[in-house]
């Protein structure tokens, strides 16, 4: 299909709104990835972000590890055998010392 500039321009204003891009695509008859390519060449569509099943942002498991280093002012390479730890117990001990380390408010 090709877009023309009343095409694009309802696609746009629509996307704005809150139309997803199958909702639109359906509307126009097209295929979805269609509709996502032409806003993506408008610098106009977003990439949905990636959310675990707790509804939270990923955090990788090194990231966890530089916080560890952080908080007990170390080198990361020294903690670096925590990469075979759960990342559960990664999150625990940050939470925990960096919880022993702040201020408590009096």
């Amino acid at each position: 299909m090709k877009y023309t500039k009343e095409i694009t321009e309802t696609i746009v204003q629509q996307y704005q709104q809150g139309a997803t891009t199958k909702e639109i695509a359906e509307t126009l008859g097209v295929a979805d990835r269609s509709v996502i390519a032409k806003l993506s060449s408008l610098g106009v569509y977003t990439k949905k972000k990636y959310l675990n099943k707790r509804g939270e942002v990923p955090v990788k498991k090194w990231e966890h590890i530089e916080q560890l280093a952080e908080i007990l002012q170390v080198p990361s390479d020294q903690l670096e055998s925590l990469e075979k730890v759960n990342k559960s117990v990664l999150i625990l001990l940050t939470k925990r010392l960096g919880a022993e380390l702040d201020p408590k408010p009096q």
